[in-house]
């Protein structure tokens, strides 16, 4: 148990302070809003009173009601800044093989970016401070949450749309606890989580 725990524990940090190094923000001191050329404290501030300290936040607030919060000029700023940012939509299938067949069951995975309001799909990073180019690249992370098991870990990057799978393991058959994360390895606070449970069973 212990190598697993700490597999996870090396896998989790790895992917959580990469974001920090390409956006030049402090580990667990900097906040994400940062990351929005025109965030100012006390727009920062304003926000947080309504309830909002994360980009994910703004990026699925209509622009009218951030109106009604910020005011119609610092609002066009942020949704400037916004089309920077990207948003992924996450489609899971279970992939069942027979055990006899020799084959592992599989997750199927499909990656889209649906941001309607963003700039022209690419894979190119919004990293100011970063000093080279940066594409954008996503992990995905199989584990289990309920026993802290880590299964598979896997570095993505995609412009548009992107299919791929990881293998389940073979034993135990039950997804029950398991979860696929998606993060971010260059925008802080993106990242989603995915129940397996809550799939449907394959025919």
């Amino acid at each position: 148990m212990r190598r697993k725990l700490c597999s996870s524990l090396q896998a989790s940090l790895f992917v959580a302070f990469s974001p920090h190094c390409f956006q030049g923000l402090w580990f667990n001191r900097d906040s994400p809003m940062w990351m929005l050329p025109c965030m100012t404290g006390d727009l920062m501030s304003s926000l947080q009173k309504r309830g909002i300290s994360a980009i994910q936040q703004l990026l699925d607030l209509p622009e009218v009601n951030l109106q009604s919060v910020v005011g119609s000029s610092t609002a066009s700023r942020l949704y400037q800044d916004l089309r920077y940012f990207p948003k992924v939509q996450v489609r899971l299938k279970i992939q069942r093989r027979d055990p006899d067949s020799g084959k592992v069951s599989s997750l199927n995975i499909r990656l889209e970016k649906t941001k309607s309001n963003s700039q022209k799909k690419t894979s190119r990073a919004f990293a100011p401070r970063f000093p080279k180019v940066k594409d954008e690249a996503w992990w995905l992370v199989l584990g289990n949450t309920s026993t802290s098991e880590l299964f598979a870990l896997k570095r993505v990057s995609f412009a548009d749309r992107l299919i791929t799978h990881m293998d389940l393991p073979s034993t135990p058959v039950t997804v029950q606890g398991m979860k696929l994360i998606l993060i971010s390895d260059c925008y802080l606070g993106f990242e989603h989580e995915y129940s397996l449970e809550e799939l449907p069973e394959p025919q």
